[in-house]
């Protein structure tokens, strides 16, 4: 519907008046296509889909033009798009004018819009709605949990982590295996000892039962010869406590918490030899702590991290 100055609109006689005058001109019906010669002081609002296009799966519109006494909407619009909005976000146009959710109609199922006055024929219904959009090709958290749970369960996974106190001559590592890992790597970094000298580890509070080989080479190219201890009360060769150059251990141990013996493997580098130390633990018992201390001195500083892996 347009506007004409100078003129009102008498809905009696369905016509412009001219203010003070007679009845004149009948206002131009309405249309859903710009004018192609508008007057001044006219008002156009297009009502159609002839506007840019936007994206039909967040934006809305259907648009129809009524045969008469239609007092529903539904099914295909004039360019053959299926009737659909998000209840609550949708809007009803007739003839370019809003109408009142939920008192000029009902719109409750996203397909269907109700309870309208009749409407004449030659009537344009535009319904524009926010249309709920969804994602294709997407991961719900359970599936990503799966996807990625061999990265959390089969990589190395940070168990328990201590740090060495001042002047310690042991530190105990507690809760550190468990069903929920088979192997476990213990490593030792940071800190000094007061003196240069190796680290041993005791399982639990067990005293005996150790058994233990040691193959390396010194730095002048000999072999470093071998060293066993059969049944002693611990590990003795599993890392390096140095004063100047830090504390150093790479642990692997199999088959602690099982019913079954417990392996252990380790480097060991000092001042003139490297070592590969290798041991197992003659009993069945099922550990969950152990203790890391110095064969002679103290520790200080540092750090014991213990890492589970399948």
């Amino acid at each position: 519907m347009t506007t004409r100055p100078g003129y009102v609109w008498d809905a009696t006689a369905s016509q412009w008046v001219e203010i003070g005058q007679a009845a004149v001109l009948a206002p131009i019906a309405y249309q859903a296509s710009q004018p192609s010669s508008p007057a001044t002081g006219d008002i156009w609002i297009d009502s159609d889909d002839e506007v840019p296009s936007v994206d039909s799966t967040l934006y809305y519109r259907w648009t129809k033009t009524m045969s008469g006494a239609e007092t529903s909407l539904s099914g295909t619009d004039d360019n053959s798009l299926t009737l659909k909005y998000t209840p609550g976000y949708e809007s009803v146009f007739i003839n370019g004018v809003l109408q009142v959710r939920g008192s000029d109609y009902l719109a409750t199922t996203g397909t269907t819009v109700t309870g309208l006055t009749a409407l004449t024929a030659s009537d344009v219904v535009m319904v524009e709605s926010i249309v709920a959009y969804s994602v294709g090709d997407t991961y719900t958290q359970s599936t990503l949990n799966t996807m990625f749970s061999p990265i959390t369960t089969t990589g190395l996974v940070l168990i328990t982590s201590a740090t060495i106190g001042t002047a310690v001559s042991s530190v105990a590592v507690t809760s550190a295996f468990s069903a929920t890992y088979e192997s476990y790597k213990i490593l030792i970094t940071g800190g000094v000892g007061s003196a240069d000298t190796e680290l041993q580890l005791q399982m639990g509070a067990t005293a005996t039962g150790y058994y233990e080989a040691r193959f390396g080479a010194n730095y002048s190219g000999t072999t470093a010869g071998p060293f066993c201890t059969a049944n002693g009360s611990k590990w003795t060769d599993v890392g390096v406590a140095r004063s100047t150059n830090g504390i150093d251990a790479n642990i692997e141990i199999s088959s602690p918490f099982t019913a079954k013996n417990t392996y252990f493997s380790a480097r060991r580098v000092s001042t003139n030899n490297a070592y590969q130390v290798l041991g197992y633990l003659a009993n069945t018992t099922s550990y969950t702590d152990f203790t890391i201390n110095p064969i002679s001195g103290t520790l200080t500083g540092g750090t014991i991290k213990v890492y589970g892996y399948k």
